[in-house]
């Protein structure tokens, strides 16, 4: 799926970047109310844990200078939205840094983008 300035869907099998053959079908819908609905879904669908994550090497161990280490990603959270951040994406306080932190193997940048240090 693609959104286009919130107004045009393309919904279907096609890679946009790689046509493959004669099978691919692509829809296109001129409709900033389809649009929103299919970006809601989107949004809240749940993405389940990546089979390969690129974030992290060797033992679960993350680069550095990412938000990221031993395997965390770290978030900025505002005192108020801490039981959220802990609800949705199970985030625990680190003490020693003093900061919340996710499961970099089970949590997605798109899941704690809303959280993630600029």
């Amino acid at each position: 799926m693609l959104i286009l300035d919130g107004s045009v869907l393309w919904h279907g099998s096609l890679n946009l970047l790689v046509n493959k053959g004669p099978s691919d079908l692509m829809m296109r819908l001129t409709d900033p109310v389809a649009c929103e609905r299919v970006g809601r879904v989107i949004e809240r669908a749940r993405k389940e844990r990546a089979a390969w994550n690129p974030r992290t090497t060797g033992k679960g161990k993350t680069g550095v200078g990412d938000g990221t280490g031993e395997g965390r990603l770290y978030l900025d959270v505002p005192y108020a939205e801490k039981d959220e951040t802990k609800k949705q994406l199970g985030a625990r306080w680190d003490s020693g840094r003093r900061k919340w932190y996710v499961d970099a193997g089970k949590v997605s940048r798109e899941q704690a983008a809303r959280w993630l240090p600029s």
